[in-house]
């Protein structure tokens, strides 16, 4: 029973995959246009990576004076790991390519890209492939512990048609290349992996980025010895990005000069005037946990807050979970005698049972690349 239920667990990762990010109908995407929207209706200049921005133009609003506008961005990718009983002594480009073709049903088209690796002492192969129609791209890193007596495989996939950065592609390899498959196993380790998975159940452990959450798999765990229970034998885990969505609200106004009073060292006028910013957005019913602070940067002084929020219930069921983390800053350009707010969201999300945890680190790392971008 639980083989057969292979076939839908297969298309339900492939449809994620393909279609868990498609923009709105009516939402329009291209870096350049976006970049000279902006420009024509705020008088700033912006430089954004591409990396499938989507706005409506409706939501551009006022003029070079004082108005706003909101632009979005969704990315997709999904991180697996699989273990089971070793299947064939030796792991190689052919075998490696067999099992990509068998797992998931998908017609893949190899890119070329293959070669050896190590992980956790032992000997490994990869291949990469475009899967789809190439909306989506997966590496596969195979590899026999024969201390576990185990197969392991790292399925590492990011969707491309929503133009997913590569940087995340390259985290997940990084994530591979981390796990300690038995005791005493010598792994990679890479600073920017702060994040670390590890249990006496499976036997098992690996860094991963701050932005990702770790569950078990919903899907089938791909080898034939598989009767649908999770140990140490047999098993599959899944990793997704936390920070899979941010809307960006940008707005502009004359700049005039206050002589804000700090209150111990704080600007409450300005703290009090961005969590009412924030609270009026038309889809946060509240927020919790704030927290505030001024810095300099790229010559100007910012202010920023941040916290949790709960929006307000969708009016269209959708996968989005109604809580998410939020930052707003707010600074000056002296040259162009404004004053720039802009705010951050991205809302959780749930996938099977699991429910995203998206965390204040992206958001940071983005806003001081925004504050840096505009002027």
């Amino acid at each position: 029973m639980v083989k057969k239920l292979f076939g839908a667990f297969a298309v339900a990762a492939l449809a994620s995959l393909v279609h868990l990010s498609m923009p709105a109908a009516q939402d329009k995407t291209g870096v350049s246009d976006l970049v000279a929207l902006i420009k024509t209706t705020s008088g700033l200049d912006i430089r954004l990576d591409d990396v499938g921005w989507a706005w409506n133009e409706q939501d551009f609003t006022g003029s070079p004076e004082q108005g706003r506008l909101t632009f979005s961005d969704r990315k997709w990718l999904m991180y697996l790991i699989h273990w089971g009983p070793i299947q064939t002594p030796r792991i190689t480009v052919d075998y490696v390519k067999k099992r990509m073709l068998d797992m998931w049903g998908v017609k893949f088209e190899f890119s070329g890209n293959e070669g050896q690796t190590k992980v956790g002492g032992h000997d490994a192969v990869w291949v990469e492939a475009y899967g789809t129609k190439k909306i989506f791209y997966t590496r596969f890193i195979v590899w026999n512990c024969p201390q576990s007596h185990r197969e392991f495989i790292a399925d590492t996939n990011y969707n491309l048609f929503y133009k997913t950065p590569a940087e995340d592609f390259e985290q997940e390899r990084k994530s591979a290349l981390s796990i300690r498959c038995h005791a005493g196993a010598v792994s990679e380790r890479d600073d920017a992996l702060v994040g670390r998975y590890a249990t006496p159940k499976y036997a098992l452990s690996f860094d991963f980025p701050e932005a990702w959450f770790i569950d078990d798999s919903p899907f089938y765990v791909p080898f034939p010895e598989y009767e649908g229970i999770r140990d140490r034998r047999m098993g599959s885990l899944l990793g997704l990005p936390s920070d899979e969505n941010v809307t960006v609200v940008l707005k502009w106004s004359p700049l005039i000069k206050t002589d804000d009073r700090a209150v111990m060292g704080v600007s409450q006028k300005v703290m009090e005037r961005l969590k009412a910013e924030v609270e009026s957005e038309p889809d946060v019913e509240s927020l919790q946990g704030l927290g505030f602070e001024s810095f300099s940067l790229s010559g100007a002084k910012i202010h920023r807050l941040w916290g949790a929020m709960k929006f307000k219930p969708a009016e269209k069921k959708d996968f989005y979970f109604p809580e998410g983390v939020f930052q707003a800053a707010l600074w000056n350009i002296e040259g162009k005698g404004k004053e720039i707010l802009v705010i951050l969201k991205t809302k959780a999300f749930r996938y099977g049972t699991m429910v995203s945890s998206p965390r204040r680190g992206s958001l940071d790392k983005f806003l001081n690349h925004l504050i840096r971008a505009i002027s």
